[in-house]
């Protein structure tokens, strides 16, 4: 209800005394009659303030109190004529002006029991009238998310509702719907309105985020007129509850699929059993497959929480390809006929922003139970060549040896060389980046010494020492993989 709603009814007999031009359109939340001497801490702000003006003030005391209702604000300051005043106070109507406050008269004959007494009934009409709303609007929202009709059904109701345009983004600002299709939705205009969530920004915009099991999974906003799109807020909590029951279901099929593929790739389940398994998560067991694995610092437990696919989530659709949260990471099966790089190129956006860089690997194609857990390992190994989206390479005996995560490997690496590091840390000696170099120069005496610039007796020297150290000859075969596997586990010190 505005000021210029109270000037129209003509029973009232209000009169404008400053000019309505700059406060008519002013909402009024309340009124509250006053002769106190300081009505300020009584005020929330928006009221209509009705005073007779019992206590006689001076130009200065006026001049305070319009100062004040001004910084409260309240939506307009009506002095009642013809009972302590036959006229508006000159100080008051200078005041009103000078600071811009909206200042009415009523007549003695209209008490200011009637004037409360309408704008009440105005109120609550109003209040009524948006309740009504709420309740269509949560039963439409509900029965169209239980119906699966998705997020453009959704938005539609939701923009015909409020006579507003709105979109639905995700955590990366991205709109995945929106109403109409013409609508623009600027990231610093829709983050901007995030900040202030309960009212409408200048621009109109109301940005809401949606929370499933305290998780923020996306965004809906709206850009109307603000009395329509702050019904956002209920709306907001219905969807956030809707996308979690999804959310949760989609997780149990998922943690199904993680211990099919956890007997696949850790535990060696048999061949028959594997196929089974397989052919039930709607796998051709004797088929070809690639496997892609993600990595970042919660991948897991992000795919546990968050949807990779909204949209998708909204209208029911299952993933795509068999998909499970599996050790520190997102692992995928992907068919022959399947895109393994696009469904690369998805997790590496849905985990984009995450503190650790993410990786995502892409193995090979490779055929059955067995293949997946080739391919597992290909994927891992994959990773190790750095962030990003990396298509795995011939996986060699050592790069599988390498790739395991269930081998104690960095454990075994440092009880292997720490008679060296030691060695090293005491007598600042460079056994350790000795055989690395030796080892990578494929034991030529005459390349090494070239590459640490060293007399061939001083490298001979050298390597008695590690030989005895680590009790190992670098002659052996068996000997030399033993501690090239170890330096590839184990970076050098000052790395």
């Amino acid at each position: 209800m505005l000021v210029s709603h109270l000037l129209a009814q003509r029973e009232l007999r209000l009169t404008a005394v400053t000019d309505p031009g700059d406060w008519a359109e002013v909402p009024i939340s309340w009124s509250s009659t006053t002769e106190l001497e300081d009505p300020v801490p009584f005020l929330r702000g928006g009221e209509l303030v009705l005073t007779t003006g019992l206590r006689r003030r001076t130009r200065r005391e006026w001049d305070q109190l319009v100062r004040d209702l001004v910084a409260v604000p309240v939506a307009a300051l009506c002095i009642g004529i013809g009972l302590v005043h036959d006229r508006v106070p000159a100080g008051l109507r200078d005041a009103a002006e000078r600071h811009g406050l909206a200042l009415l008269t009523s007549p003695v004959d209209i008490p200011f029991i009637q004037i409360s007494r309408w704008t009440a009934d105005q109120i609550f009409a109003e209040q009524y009238a948006r309740t009504r709303l709420m309740i269509r609007l949560q039963d439409e929202i509900m029965g169209a998310l239980l119906a699966g009709r998705g997020l453009r059904h959704l938005v539609a109701v939701l923009a015909q509702h409020l006579t507003a345009e709105v979109a639905v983004l995700d955590t990366a600002g991205t709109v995945l719907e929106q109403h109409p299709s013409a609508a623009r939705w600027p990231v610093e205009e829709v983050a901007a309105a995030s900040n202030q969530p309960q009212t409408a920004a200048t621009s109109g915009t109301v940005s809401l985020p949606v929370r499933a099991d305290g998780v923020v999974v996306g965004y809906i906003a709206a850009r109307g007129p603000s009395e329509q799109v702050t019904l956002l807020a209920p709306t907001a909590n219905l969807v956030g509850l809707e996308i979690a029951r999804r959310q949760a279901l989609v997780s149990g099929s998922r943690e199904l699929v993680a211990q099919v593929i956890a007997d696949i790739v850790h535990h060696g389940l048999p061949e028959k059993e594997a196929q089974r398994k397989l052919a039930q998560l709607g796998l051709d067991p004797q088929g070809s497959h690639r496997v892609v694995v993600a990595s970042s610092a919660h991948a897991a437990s992000l795919l546990r929480q968050r949807p990779l696919d909204l949209v998708a989530l909204l209208q029911g659709r299952s993933d795509p390809y068999p998909m499970c949260p599996l050790d520190d990471g997102i692992v995928v099966v992907v068919g022959a006929d399947g895109d393994a790089r696009t469904v690369a190129d998805r997790l590496l956006h849905y985990l984009d922003g995450r503190p650790t860089a993410a990786a995502v690997g892409v193995s090979g194609l490779h055929r059955g139970s067995h293949g997946i857990r080739i391919g597992y390992h290909e994927a891992r190994h994959a990773q190790g060549q750095g962030s990003g989206v990396q298509e795995c390479r011939t996986l060699s005996l050592p790069g599988l040896i390498l790739s395991s995560a269930d081998l104690p490997l960095a454990e075994l690496a440092s009880s292997l060389l720490e008679p060296l590091r030691r060695y090293d840390a005491a007598h600042g000696a460079a056994l350790e980046a000795t055989v690395r170099l030796y080892l990578e120069h494929d034991g030529s005496m005459a390349d090494t010494c070239r590459a640490m610039n060293l007399h061939r007796n001083s490298l001979r020297y050298r390597i008695g020492q590690i030989e005895r150290l680590l009790g190992k000859r670098l002659g052996s075969t068996q000997d030399r993989l033993e501690l090239w596997l170890a330096l590839q586990v184990l970076a050098p010190p000052d790395d």
